[in-house]
């Protein structure tokens, strides 16, 4: 796992991740939050075909996962409630 200094230089290292920083409004229902982190997934895939960095690519791979983990969980805790 990377710490946040070696994050900080692979974005400094890597221009086209720029786009992870711009903000982002907050959604406003649970359906939103899901399409949201589903969207970042995406993004993140896309972006991993600019990517030089091997160690980049990797991490940006595993967080897509993580959101994709994150919208499951919500989808699955939504159906049983």
């Amino acid at each position: 796992m990377h710490d946040l200094s070696t994050m900080q230089e692979m974005i400094r290292q890597e221009p086209v991740l720029a786009t992870l920083r711009r903000s982002r409004t907050e959604p406003r229902s649970r359906e939103d939050r899901i399409a949201q982190f589903r969207a970042k997934a995406e993004e993140l895939r896309a972006i991993c075909e600019d990517v030089i960095l091997p160690d980049t690519r990797s991490s940006l791979l595993n967080l897509a996962g993580t959101y994709d983990r994150m919208a499951d969980t919500m989808e699955s805790v939504a159906t049983v409630s």
